[in-house]
């Protein structure tokens, strides 16, 4: 395993490579708030056959920010190209995990030659699904959450977002750490991302998860843009809410392992 710092534009990103050399790579994509630790589960069990790049968004577990100067979306595919360019990837598949989804898609915006594919677990399509007058409610949301005092606000956090105890602990912890005011910031970014409109990328394989106890909306949108999407495949995962990985990773990882098998292997 190769565990490094690597100090990009935006601040210090801490990763993990590991896994088989010279085989293809899969980029994993934390959520908001969260950390690297989040796919422990699919590191050992990908790493036998593939290589595992894990690392921490900025601002998020052992990483840094800086220059939070422009959307958060767009500063972490920025720093995941840099540390692509780091570290020698020339391309890779992205599993971007909810925020992750939302930077997958930025870097498949600008990089698309350096994908193999893209999974979004789980994630809802860059686009405009609410009319620009929607901005003006933003501040308002984010106002009222800012009001929820941090202990509780980060027991929420994991509560309503896993089915597993020990899952809803660790998104709890790992909130506490990265801090309400910061975690709302991007909640923002990731809400003014999905009012405006997005040029549509060039198309690669994408695999769409969701758990089926997720929100009704995530689901709805999973299955929505698996529809538009002629290159795509779509599973629910059993048992699982948002952090499906965690809750379900037995499901989880035989899905994934699946798609990889067609679009790599076969």
């Amino acid at each position: 395993m190769k565990i490094g710092l690597f100090s990009s534009n935006y601040g210090d990103v801490y990763y993990e490579l590991s896994g088989v050399e010279n085989a293809p790579i899969l980029v994993f994509i934390h959520g908001v708030g969260m950390d690297r630790l989040t796919f422990q589960e699919q590191v050992e069990f990908f790493q036998l056959q593939y290589r595992t790049l894990v690392w921490d968004l900025p601002g998020h577990g052992s990483s840094s920010i800086k220059n939070y100067n422009k959307r958060f979306t767009e500063i972490s595919a920025n720093c995941l190209n840099e540390l692509m360019e780091e570290l020698q990837i020339s391309q890779a598949v992205l599993v971007g995990q909810s925020l992750g989804s939302m930077i997958a898609q930025y870097f498949q915006l600008k990089h698309p030659e350096k994908l193999l594919a893209v999974v979004h677990a789980p994630g809802i399509e860059l686009k405009s699904h609410v009319g620009k007058w929607a901005k003006i409610l933003v501040p308002f949301f984010t106002f009222l959450m800012g009001l929820i005092p941090e202990n509780v606000f980060s027991k929420s956090f994991g509560k309503h977002r896993a089915v597993k105890k020990g899952v809803q602990d660790y998104l709890s912890s790992t909130m506490k750490k990265a801090g309400k005011k910061f975690a709302l910031q991007i909640t923002a970014d990731m809400c003014y991302d999905l009012i405006d409109s997005s040029p549509q990328p060039k198309k690669v394989p994408l695999l769409i998860l969701y758990g089926d106890m997720d929100l009704s909306f995530i689901r709805k949108a999973s299955r929505s843009w698996h529809a538009q999407e002629s290159l795509s495949h779509c599973v629910a995962i059993p048992h699982a809410n948002h952090i499906a990985n965690q809750d379900n990773p037995e499901a989880y990882n035989m899905a994934l392992h699946e798609f990889l098998k067609r679009v790599l292997i076969d």
